[in-house]
């Protein structure tokens, strides 16, 4: 079984997850491929395909969020993960977390997980440090390894049943 697994990141802590995840998953045994969405060129050589992306502003990056939506009909076709990376913000009830939030819905994936991501304001551009400087978010790094690793050991327990069916 051929496993994708693709990433939006911008300054490489979500890429950091996704690298997490790809080497998990090939442990078991499955063969694996891990890129930068901006470089997967097409998802037809695949049976699974996990996706995820640091979320900024509620939004995706755009290299993660256009392969999702260039390759819909195909991902429908096959098993899909998804995750989002990214600082908490405030949400007001009902209000929807990001753009993902219909993601799941739209390619039929399995699960979409959020977790927690990393904030280093000195690798941040000008514009960038001055909105961080208005929401005043907590900086550091939040990543959650451990939840990153339980959600792959579901996603490699699936893989494995497909594998047998």
């Amino acid at each position: 079984m051929k496993i994708l697994v693709a990433v939006g990141s911008k300054y490489g802590a979500t890429r950091e997850v996704a690298k997490h995840i790809a080497d998990q998953i090939a442990e078991r045994g499955f063969d694996v491929d891990f890129a930068d969405a901006c470089d997967v060129q097409g998802l037809h050589f695949y049976d699974a395909v996990v996706l995820g992306s640091a979320v900024y502003g509620g939004l995706w990056r755009r290299d993660a969020s256009n392969l999702l939506r260039q390759n819909t009909e195909e991902l429908q076709k096959k098993d899909v993960w998804l995750f989002s990376v990214g600082m908490e913000t405030v949400i007001k009830p009902g209000q929807p977390l990001d753009e993902s939030d219909g993601f799941k819905e739209l390619v039929g994936a399995h699960d979409h997980a959020r977790f927690p991501g990393a904030l280093d304001y000195d690798r941040l551009n000008v514009g960038e440090k001055a909105l961080i400087t208005a929401l005043n978010p907590p900086r550091g790094d939040f990543r959650d390894f451990e939840a990153v690793r339980d959600w792959t050991s579901e996603i490699v327990q699936r893989l494995e049943e497909l594998s047998f069916a």
